[in-house]
């Protein structure tokens, strides 16, 4: 891993036809049945469905609130992707 990329993720939200947000980030923060979860750079991979809100913690610190009723999200290799299920 190249040294500017170290302790980033990489972070996508889309629906099915189209990408909504691209960003780098510190962290994310969602929900899923079985409680609220954080991302992390170097997480493990993972995938869940989350439920209403996930906040998004940028490079510099600032925060970025979505919401969407039902996502699929993944995480790998320092990057999550999240689908859209329910728009």
């Amino acid at each position: 891993m190249s040294e500017d990329k170290a302790g980033k993720l990489t972070i996508t939200i889309r629906t099915k036809t189209k990408e909504l947000l691209k960003t780098e980030g510190r962290s994310v923060s969602a929900t899923n049945d079985i409680g609220p979860f954080d991302i992390l750079p170097d997480h493990a991979n993972f995938v869940a469905i989350v439920n209403g809100e996930m906040q998004i913690v940028g490079n510099s610190g600032n925060k970025t609130k979505i919401t969407y009723i039902r996502s699929l999200m993944r995480v790998a290799a320092n990057v999550v992707d999240v689908i859209v299920l329910d728009e």
